[in-house]
């Protein structure tokens, strides 16, 4: 089971700008900043008994009193012209944070209570559920509702907002959905590890979304070991996975000749990266604005990567990971990496996908190129927010390479 890290406790007791309560507890219905979203979202249609709509897909396996959790698909409750939109985070940092919510927010959750080991048993309302969050493409979905809807947002430490949810009693899928051939058919071998599956599937070009979905929904691994994963660690499984595959590939590279620097900021976030010319080490460094004076969180890893959870920066430290890695495979190149990731004072939680697409976004960027690492360092301090040297009073990689450039 994954433990919160420090940092994400921190979003866990996150306090609204608006009302002053904690997020995770706040309801669509009496919060003004929401009462748009609310009108807006269609929440009457939940009065009916059952209705249907589409599915980006979605699907959501909470983690509370694992493992008895609720699970189910997410419904979009307004008509939008590209559903999918709804579920991919590549697209969404061009779009503004009311926006956003917005369409996650309308997103209804119909959860149905299960145990995670009936994954492999494979029942007819679960299997449903399966089917339709593997599918590729939008799903329309039908659900009979079993109880009264809970007005609240869903906000999570590391998985998208979601909007009002209900207990389901039944769940069908109106049309045809369509599931990769190659998915289906490590489905229904019932003998390959799920580890290797999520190797396999990315490298045919199935995206780590994607993978995190159907992980979650318990479609991959020996039939016997089948279980649905919770939402939140699934999305940290999958980045930890797809992470430690790419390090083997970055590991036989020759090593960048520079430092490099790179940066992108998007929804109350801030990314700054610098590429070191050595041999595979990284480090996070998360800073919020809202608490300043403190010290930002860090974890790392020198040389290989670390065996113990990130209990410092949690989720964020694999998606960053699996983000810097990507880009360094793409070029076949190896580097180490410090990234400093700041977080501004409107910030909301909006989960880790923000962390990976925003560093994306940022080695995608020609970047900067230096010869020292204190160069590097003084563009980088041009940029943030917080005072350099507090990151650097915490960073161990900073120190390391300081102290392996005395022994040169």
């Amino acid at each position: 089971m994954d433990e919160l890290s420090a940092s994400e406790q921190r979003v866990e007791r996150f306090v609204c700008n608006v009302c002053r309560g904690l997020a995770r507890l706040c309801k669509l219905n009496t919060c003004p900043f929401y009462r748009e979203v609310l009108r807006e979202a269609g929440i009457s249609r939940l009065s009916a008994g059952s209705f249907y709509g589409p599915s980006p897909p979605t699907l959501i396996v909470g983690e509370k009193n694992y493992p008895r959790v609720w699970a189910g698909p997410a419904i979009s409750l307004t008509e939008q012209p590209q559903p999918s939109f709804l579920e991919e985070p590549r697209k969404w940092l061009e779009t503004s944070l009311e926006q956003l919510l917005k369409i996650r927010l309308s997103l209804f959750y119909g959860r149905v209570k299960t145990n995670v080991t009936s994954a492999a048993r494979r029942g007819k309302l679960l299997e449903v559920v399966q089917h339709s969050s593997a599918s590729a493409k939008p799903v329309e979905i039908e659900v009979v509702l079993a109880g009264s809807p809970t007005v609240r947002p869903g906000f999570g430490v590391r998985m998208a907002p979601h909007g009002p949810s209900a207990r389901v009693e039944d769940v069908k899928i109106v049309g045809n959905i369509s599931i990769p051939r190659r998915v289906w058919s490590i489905y229904e071998d019932p003998q390959i590890p799920a580890e290797e599956a999520v190797q396999t599937l990315y490298r045919h070009g199935v995206d780590e979304y994607y993978l995190t979905r159907v992980f979650s929904a318990g479609l991959l691994g020996r039939l016997t070991d089948r279980r649905l994963v919770p939402t939140e660690w699934s999305i940290t499984a999958v980045d930890d996975i797809l992470g430690k595959k790419l390090y083997q590939k970055v590991r036989e590279y020759n090593v960048i000749s520079e430092y490099r620097v790179h940066s992108h900021g998007a929804l109350e976030n801030h990314a700054h990266i610098i590429l070191t010319p050595t041999p595979w080490m990284f480090e996070l460094l998360e800073g919020w604005l809202k608490h300043i004076g403190a010290p930002p969180y860090a974890d790392h890893e020198l040389l290989k990567p670390r065996k113990e959870y990130a209990e410092n920066t949690g989720g964020a430290y694999y998606a960053v990971r699996f983000a810097v890695l990507r880009h360094l495979d793409m070029r076949h190149e190896q580097a180490g990496a410090i990234v400093f990731f700041e977080i501004g004072p409107g910030w909301i939680p909006l989960g880790v996908w923000r962390f990976r697409e925003i560093v994306r976004k940022a080695l995608e960027k020609p970047g900067e190129k230096f010869h020292t690492l204190e160069e590097a360092l003084d563009a980088i301090a041009e940029r943030l927010k917080i005072p350099l040297q507090k990151y650097l009073n915490t960073s161990r990689l900073f120190k390391f390479m300081v102290k392996q450039q005395k022994l040169t």
